[in-house]
């Protein structure tokens, strides 16, 4: 278990390692601003196609086509959250390794576990799917669990090599097993989550800037998030006791 000085050093490092590395949120910020674009025509032309068949006595097709079109912005919003995540999580597994993040570490992510990652995208949104489902009945406490033991999923992927159902099952474990910092993780990171914010809305009065403004911000805050759960996670994975592999003699 660690200490309380651990965990602040995990901070630390983050933070310096994104002040040396502010590369890392720029594929948050591409990515965003292409999905949002896409999201956009999307929802414009899906609009107006289904609008114009409803108008000629062709509602069922109208209707068609503006399912149609949600569909592929849903698609298109996983692939990009697909996309960031990966990039995001390379890099800082590089900034942890080497001190310094590029983007062909990201695009290395996305082409060495690509389909683990979407894999276990898909597996979450499930998850996350009950966890929202038994958040009434249970006060919140199924959603809170959900965020705590598969928070380290995604660098189980592309850091630590692991298939999405191995993922799974090691975050769970490192979470029950340091149940306390995961816990301090998260609350630490909300509340750089809604620091961000509150500052955010200070630039939504001016055209243009403003949102770019706040689209840099959020990301650098979800740049230094990531960079947290990685070294976190690099951390605990260190510090956990391996076992034998089958059929090997036990040390003496």
């Amino acid at each position: 278990m660690q200490s309380s000085e651990d965990l602040g050093n995990t901070f630390g490092r983050a933070w310096q390692l994104l002040t040396q590395n502010w590369l890392i949120i720029v594929p948050g910020i591409v990515i965003g601003i292409v999905a949002a674009i896409v999201v956009w025509l999307l929802t414009v032309y899906g609009f107006a196609s289904a609008v114009g068949f409803s108008a000629v006595g062709m509602g069922g097709v109208g209707l068609m086509s503006g399912f149609l079109s949600a569909l592929i912005i849903g698609v298109v919003l996983m692939i990009a959250t697909i996309l960031v995540i990966a990039y995001t999580t390379g890099m800082a597994g590089a900034a942890w390794r080497t001190g310094t993040a590029g983007l062909e570490d990201g695009a290395a992510a996305f082409r060495t576990d690509g389909t683990q990652i979407f894999v276990a995208i898909v597996l979450l949104f499930l998850l996350g799917i009950v966890a929202v489902a038994l958040s009434v009945p249970t006060l919140g406490l199924a959603l809170l669990a959900f965020y705590l033991f598969f928070l380290y999923t995604l660098p189980a992927v592309i850091v630590g090599n692991r298939t999405a159902s191995e993922a799974l099952a090691e975050s769970a474990r490192m979470t029950l097993n340091n149940f306390v910092q995961t816990i301090a993780i998260v609350i630490l990171l909300a509340i750089a989550f809604m620091l961000a914010a509150w500052i955010a809305r200070f630039f939504g009065g001016i055209p243009l800037i403003g949102a770019i403004v706040r689209q840099i911000i959020t990301q650098a805050v979800a740049a230094y998030a990531t960079l947290v759960i990685v070294g976190e996670y690099i951390k605990l994975r260190s510090a956990a006791p391996t076992t034998p592999a089958a059929g090997s003699p036990p040390a003496v």
